[in-house]
């Protein structure tokens, strides 16, 4: 009885023992189990907390850009159109008042700089218009086949009108029969902007357009004998945080929009420029297009 008493004692503790090493591994795995899913969930929270800051930054950004817009817009209606639109007024004003006693050589005169300055008008509209379009990062774009050298002389037929009462003239030295396989809305913006300033900045000589094929790619080239820029001028239309302004590049009228959009558009195109140029020697601007 008593060995048998004593056998059963020992049953009951290696049964025990083993219950308890059992319950403190089923333990150990309880616990583990519970930290990795509470990792898990931490790992999750903090994929979520990321998500929901980059969506913030976007959101931040977004607004900023609208902003920056916005300004920029502020700044080119409140300058330059309601300057122009304020002198065609009063001209207007002026000729139907009866300012009789003016020569009819003055009153032309008047009517050459309306229409000249409804034209410029005309022209900034159709500028910010191509800008606000491509505004939108989602806008979807689609390369195509087009004529380079036929799409210079299409440019030019928009300011015939205004380079003629400026005596320009305009030079289309563009390869015959140069194709680009591009987005060609974009580069076509880029060429007009080109040509107006140098319409701009140049009283008298002559605006040229140059281009081909080059081992990289394409490169476009926009002389004019006008004015020249100085090299502050240059940096800082280069500059990332160029902003528009009237006084950007000249005090008398600024082409601070028409930098802006060429940026802007050759960013959608993934293409360079360079300007070179000195005062009073003129100024040219190289595009780079890659193939």
């Amino acid at each position: 009885m008593f060995f048998a008493a004593e056998g059963d004692t020992t049953l009951n503790w290696v049964i025990i023992g083993v219950l308890s090493v059992a319950v403190i591994v089923a333990g150990y795995f309880i616990v583990r189990f519970v930290v990795k899913q509470v990792v898990v969930k931490q790992k999750i929270f903090r994929l979520l907390l990321e998500r929901k800051a980059r969506e913030i930054h976007l959101k931040n950004e977004a607004l900023e850009k609208s902003n920056m817009i916005q300004t920029r817009l502020i700044s080119i209606i409140s300058h330059d159109i309601i300057s122009p639109l304020r002198f065609i007024h009063i001209s207007s004003k002026n000729l139907i008042d009866g300012k009789n006693e003016d020569s009819r050589e003055m009153q032309e005169e008047m009517l050459a700089e309306i229409s000249h300055t409804s034209k410029e008008l005309e022209l900034l509209s159709t500028n910010i218009m191509n800008w606000i379009k491509y505004q939108n990062e989602n806008r979807r774009m689609i390369k195509e086949q087009f004529d380079l050298h036929q799409m210079a002389n299409q440019i030019f037929g928009i300011f015939q009108g205004l380079a003629r009462q400026k005596n320009i003239t305009f030079k289309n030295e563009v390869n015959t029969g140069s194709i680009l396989y591009q987005y060609m809305e974009p580069v076509k913006i880029v060429l007009y902007n080109l040509i107006l300033n140098a319409l701009n900045f140049t009283e008298q000589g002559c605006i040229t357009i140059s281009g081909g094929e080059s081992k990289k790619g394409i490169l476009i080239k926009v002389k004019d004998e006008g004015k020249g820029m100085t090299k502050d001028q240059i940096d800082n239309v280069m500059s990332e945080h160029f902003i528009v302004s009237s006084a950007n590049v000249d005090k008398r009228k600024g082409h601070g929009l028409g930098y802006l959009i060429i940026k802007d558009m050759l960013k959608f195109v993934d293409a360079k420029f360079v300007i070179k140029s000195k005062p009073g020697q003129g100024t040219s601007v190289t595009i780079f297009l890659p193939s």
